[in-house]
């Protein structure tokens, strides 16, 4: 399985984990602060939001794989093959 953001969703993304960091964790208000200021330097289109959509496919699928490659071996079956 291959899960791919686009700018659009890897940004409603960010905007998401951020928001909700930024409303209920226990940080100060310097930490709230540099998470606002990283979070208005990747705005739409903007060069940063792209990398950032390919850092979050990479991760999620690098970690997808781990989890399938790991079930797969524990059946039996080589992790050869899925790969594929």
């Amino acid at each position: 399985m291959i899960v791919l953001f686009e700018e659009p969703e890897a940004w409603s993304l960010m905007m998401l984990v951020s928001a909700v960091a930024i409303d209920n964790a226990d940080l100060s208000d310097e930490a709230r602060d540099q998470i606002r200021a990283w979070r208005s330097q990747r705005n739409e289109s903007s060069p940063e939001l792209k990398d950032l959509a390919e850092d979050i496919n990479v991760a999620l699928n690098s970690h997808i794989d781990s989890k399938f490659i790991r079930r797969v071996k524990s059946r039996g079956k080589r992790a050869e093959n899925v790969r594929r």
